[in-house]
């Protein structure tokens, strides 16, 4: 937090008046852990962003991700030049493998830190491309296909509208979510980036999302006529969910914030934009470890859901999937029979 602001004494002063105060947050609750009512790892995981926020530490993040950010653009026309030559099925298979490898770069996992003194963000996503050996340890990618492309020469309906819950900056929404958010445009999908309202580690924000998409818009016509048509800009959500522009010659593709700012999200506390986006979506996407292992493994959806991440913690790892650090998991649960 403080090198993010120049290492200036001012910041160094509000650091260290931080890691006093969450300190003893943290003293208190290790002697009476009921202090605060019942807590799990998101609530302090958000307990922390919020300290952060109370000594004016913003975004602590800033300059990784921007650097991150530009790394992953510079390369993201080769990576969509080769998906373009390949058939639907590898072409799909390539998408979800390069989002649960994209899912690698997570500052808020200490494994993951250490990796990146060892090699550049480009070396290091090629190297996790590289290891995605299936069987996963969810390893539903199989029914996902079958229902993205149908079987026995029998083609499914597209998706109307996918809300697709994004992670981290960098590698992880460019290199991995933004070529399956494409994807799915190709198929004529309305889709959704549901990203953090607030900063919280080095997770992207519905106000850095615009311009990530703009810059990528620049080497692919998908992208470009998708963000015409669904404007890319917050503020204006509300007026591009409920119908599309009777010109536009393609769905739109949208930015939303979830009214929340923790690597964490409780789905009962979204915003009013998030609930309108909500409304006709028929695909839920969770990706990443905080939003679709910490919080919402076991959550059912009225409507179709895949949940994607790679496990970065040995101890989650043990626990809610019995394997082990770096195991992917790729869930995917139908709509409910109504």
């Amino acid at each position: 937090a403080v090198a993010s602001e120049g290492g200036i004494d001012d910041a160094k002063r509000r650091g260290d008046a931080f890691a006093r105060a969450f300190s003893a947050h943290l003293a208190r609750l290790m002697e009476e852990p009921a202090a605060y009512g019942k807590l799990g790892l998101a609530n302090l995981l958000e307990l922390r962003e919020e300290c952060l926020r109370e000594f004016q530490f913003h975004d602590a993040y800033r300059s990784i991700k921007q650097r991150e950010n530009e790394a992953s653009l510079a390369v993201l026309p080769d990576l969509l030049l080769e998906l373009d030559h390949m058939d639907e099925g590898t072409r799909l298979l390539t998408l979800i493998e390069g989002v649960l490898a994209a899912n690698i770069f997570d500052w808020g996992s200490r494994a993951c830190v250490d990796l990146y003194h060892k090699g550049t963000i480009i070396e290091i996503y090629r190297m996790s491309r590289n290891k995605m050996q299936r069987p996963w340890r969810a390893n539903d990618f199989d029914i996902f296909k079958e229902r993205m492309l149908g079987s026995e020469g029998k083609k499914p309906k597209p998706h109307k509208r996918a809300l697709l819950f994004v992670d981290n900056s960098g590698a992880d929404v460019v290199l991995g979510m933004l070529p399956l958010a494409r994807e799915l445009l190709r198929r004529g999908t309305e889709v959704v980036l549901v990203a953090n309202s607030l900063p919280a580690l080095n997770d992207v924000t519905a106000m850095e999302l615009p311009d990530i998409v703009a810059e990528a818009a620049k080497h692919c016509d998908i992208l470009r006529r998708a963000a015409e048509a669904g404007g890319l800009l917050v503020d204006a959500m509300t007026n591009t969910l409920d119908g599309l522009k009777g010109n536009s010659s393609s769905v739109p593709l949208m930015v939303v914030e979830n009214g929340c700012g923790s690597p964490c999200i409780d789905l009962r506390q979204v915003s009013s934009e998030l609930a309108a986006a909500a409304k006709n979506a028929d695909l839920v996407i969770l990706e990443g470890m905080g939003r679709a292992l910490h919080t919402n493994f076991n959550a059912r959806f009225k409507c179709e859901a895949l949940k994607l991440a790679m496990v970065k913690n040995q101890r989650l790892a043990e626990k809610l999937i019995k394997g082990n650090i770096y195991d992917c998991v790729c869930r995917y649960e139908s709509a409910p029979a109504s």
